[in-house]
């Protein structure tokens, strides 16, 4: 799909530093979008004391989890894409942040993509997504699912968390019911749930949430979608080889339990 990109307007330093814009929706773009729409954020700031804009892009992710996949997942078609080099750095709370400026970049990912500027609570998945073909489509739930996904394992009524689930909870109602939809055009069977109040940080929140459930379909997920962030591979390798995973481990854990270094045992009070 060719894009409009008569919308997008370059500031004096991007085109000092040769800032591209994609010209057309490729495989590489759908998975970008995914992940801004799972993780990214954009916000612009006005200041004051020299009547100029910060266009800002960010994108955020566990420190433990998640540097590997900044690294390797999202450092990097930001720099195919747009032709620039992102910094990278801890912030509070071991949270990862990979950010940059550019108001090229900034309208086009609001003007021609449709991307919200600031909150993202009624997100929705952007129409030039919903008309594409599958392909591109399954590179965006990758990219989506990649940043906000989950990858949980139960034990239900086992002694040990066997019963694989992969889950995407969002504020947008819209999101989930689309993100079903391209699910069912890949025969992957999921169950939505909608307005799923829970309380957070004393404020009670609503939420929406869709979920994979179950070894064929979860295994449906990974042949035809899959995932590229190794928080997520790594559970779904610890769970082919020893047929459980434990919970509460981080990827650092998971790497040792899988390099043979820890007994995944350990992680279990002894069988009676």
């Amino acid at each position: 799909m060719k894009l409009d990109s008569s919308k997008v307007e370059f500031s004096k330093n991007d085109i000092e530093r040769n800032v591209k814009i994609p010209s057309y929706l490729t495989n590489e773009l759908a998975y970008y979008i995914g992940i801004h729409v799972g993780d990214g954020c954009l916000n612009m700031y006005k200041r004051k004391t020299c009547n100029t804009t910060d266009y800002n892009l960010e994108y955020s992710g566990h420190a433990i989890d998640e540097s590997e996949f900044h690294k390797d997942y999202i450092i990097p078609p930001i720099k195919e894409l747009f032709n620039i080099d992102p910094w990278t750095g801890i912030g509070k709370k071991t949270t990862i942040k990979t950010y940059f400026r550019s108001k090229a970049v900034f309208t086009f990912l609001s003007n021609v993509v449709g991307l919200p500027v600031g909150s993202k609570r009624d997100i929705e998945i952007p129409t030039l997504i919903k008309m594409s073909d599958l392909e591109i489509k399954k590179f965006f739930l990758k990219g989506l699912f990649d940043t906000d996904g989950c990858m949980t394992f139960k034990k239900a009524r086992k002694q040990r968390h066997y019963y694989p689930s992969i889950n995407l909870a969002s504020q947008s109602k819209n999101l989930i019911e689309i993100v079903k939809i391209f699910l069912d055009y890949f025969g992957i069977p999921a169950s939505a749930s909608y307005d799923l109040n829970g309380v957070r940080n004393g404020k009670v929140n609503t939420k929406h949430q869709i979920d994979i459930h179950g070894r064929d379909n979860v295994d449906k997920w990974f042949k035809e979608i899959g995932f590229n962030s190794s928080k997520h591979l790594t559970k779904y390798e610890i769970w082919k080889k020893f047929g459980f995973c434990p919970p509460y481990t981080n990827i650092i854990e998971r790497q040792k339990i899988l390099k043979g270094i820890v007994d995944i045992n350990s992680y279990y009070d002894p069988v009676a």
